[in-house]
């Protein structure tokens, strides 16, 4: 049976940093710099292609895109003299092949980019546009009519999570001096990073362990308590410490003592050590 043990939680301190430097392309500017807080220094800057954004991202902390149904919407909106039309007739891309440009856009970014942060605004969350931001950690998507009220907070979610990701690189690092079996687990339930005794325990390397759903880490019947009663007790604020069975690349088993933490942003700590004898988790 799982055993648990219980710490007071500090209060977490979320951090907002003091200026912002946005890349927006292909939309003006004036709105969404209206969308931030005083408290932030905005500065919004526009382009018109992605291919004019590129050399740039190196000196910006969140990029702004747009799906092409707002494109195309935008364009139908002012007609090609710039005026304001009602002419309709234009073709609009169909969901997937709007879900399928931001997707070519994505691979594009992170060919040169992999961890800015992106926000996509889209006149309608489809359900083939949300499968394809879910898949890129980095990316969040609002929707145009309600970019005043929610693009400050998707930007402000990303480079949150962005800190919090460089903080959590940092200490692996250390601990990998200490030799100390840690994983981050991001809130989607994928690992994030790993240590290298992490993923020596698991039969794996760290690469090969980035994006790997934390549940196939361990047999059924582990997940099954973890999630009953390590993932409320964590999502309370505590700390969690218990005995279950992990299972390797290879698909053997072996018995793990596990100490389970929760960040901020909804990320997971696992701290994992191979023990000697199991606890019957599975039987």
């Amino acid at each position: 049976m799982l055993k648990s043990t219980a710490v007071v939680p500090e209060p977490p301190v979320r951090t907002r940093p003091a200026q912002i430097r946005l890349l927006v392309v292909g939309r003006e500017c004036d709105a969404i710099d209206r969308a931030f807080d005083d408290e932030t220094e905005v500065t919004v800057e526009s382009v018109p292609a992605l291919e004019s954004a590129r050399p740039r991202f190196d000196d910006i902390d969140c990029l702004v895109v747009q799906s092409p149904t707002t494109a195309a919407n935008e364009t139908e909106d002012r007609g090609e003299s710039g005026e304001r039309t009602d002419d309709t007739t234009s073709d609009t891309p169909t969901d997937d092949e709007s879900a399928g440009d931001v997707a070519d856009r994505l691979e594009t970014i992170r060919t040169d980019a992999p961890e800015l942060p992106v926000v996509v605004l889209a006149d309608e969350l489809t359900p083939a546009l949300m499968r394809t931001v879910r898949s890129d950690g980095w990316t969040a998507v609002a929707e145009r009519d309600e970019t005043l009220a929610l693009l400050a907070d998707r930007v402000h979610t990303l480079l949150e999570r962005h800190r919090l990701a460089t903080l959590a690189r940092r200490s692996l690092a250390s601990v990998e001096f200490a030799g100390d079996g840690i994983a981050i687990v991001d809130p989607d339930g994928d690992v994030q990073f790993a240590s290298r005794s992490f993923a020596m325990q698991f039969g794996s390397n760290r690469d090969a362990l980035t994006g790997t759903p934390w549940r196939a880490l361990f047999t059924d019947a582990a997940v099954s308590h973890l999630e009953s009663a390590a993932l409320p007790t964590v999502a309370e604020g505590w700390r969690w410490t218990g005995s279950c069975t992990g299972r390797r690349q290879t698909g053997a088993t072996f018995p793990v003592r596990v100490r389970l933490g929760g960040l901020e942003d909804g990320s997971l700590v696992f701290a994992v050590d191979e023990s000697k004898e199991s606890d019957g988790l599975e039987e």
